[in-house]
């Protein structure tokens, strides 16, 4: 007669051996992407903060044309210097206007970029056009250029409107009493030239 164990019964199978614990060094290729993750963690954090901050200034602190524009110290004297000579005629003062500024500056750059001294650009843009072309209405308009060939920067802005006041279309606009706001932009080619011009409108 054969015999079946029944079940649950037979010889209990011999206790296991507890396995050692062998601690594997981390691979390079792993920890390289951890460090890259943890950096690129640490660069969105860095760059929420700062555009969080950015938000913060622009809400609580609203820049004005002139911050927006970036004015230069020599194109802030020329405008002091131009109000100077229309408060002796007894006019009021010209007010900056930051779309005037990038129209002013677009053509002063555009001047020494490609080497020409002339109100109508290289293509054949007239200042009304550019002006316009700038998003401003205006009933009334006028511009000023200036260029010097030496690059003398000491007192630039003096010479530029004692040029202007010594020219009579040139202080014409300058002592218009219709115009009540301007745009100046100076801009250097790479030989040195210096390149001013002034937009003045009437809105």
């Amino acid at each position: 007669m054969r015999e079946f164990p029944a079940p649950g019964r037979g010889p209990w199978p011999p206790p296991r051996q507890r396995g050692k614990v062998i601690h594997m060094p981390t691979p390079k290729v792993v920890r390289r992407r951890r460090t890259v993750q943890l950096a690129m963690l640490s660069l969105g954090v860095l760059l929420v903060i700062a555009v969080g901050g950015r938000v913060y200034l622009i809400t609580e602190r609203p820049l004005s044309q002139e911050q927006a524009a970036g004015i230069g110290p020599e194109e802030e004297k020329i405008l002091e210097l131009v109000n100077d000579k229309r408060s002796k005629a007894g006019l009021a003062p010209l007010k900056f206007s930051g779309r005037l500024i990038v129209a002013a500056r677009g053509h002063s750059y555009d001047m020494a970029m490609r080497g020409y001294f002339s109100h109508q650009s290289a293509d054949g843009v007239s200042p009304a056009q550019r002006i316009r072309g700038s998003g401003i209405e205006y009933s009334e308009m006028g511009e000023n250029i200036y260029e010097e060939d030496a690059p003398v920067r000491p007192h630039l802005a003096s010479r530029a409107v004692q040029g202007w006041m010594n020219s009579p279309g040139h202080r014409k606009n300058i002592l218009s009493p219709r115009f009540d706001q301007t745009g100046i932009g100076i801009a250097r080619a790479a030989d040195g030239s210096t390149y001013i011009t002034e937009d003045f409108v009437q809105r």
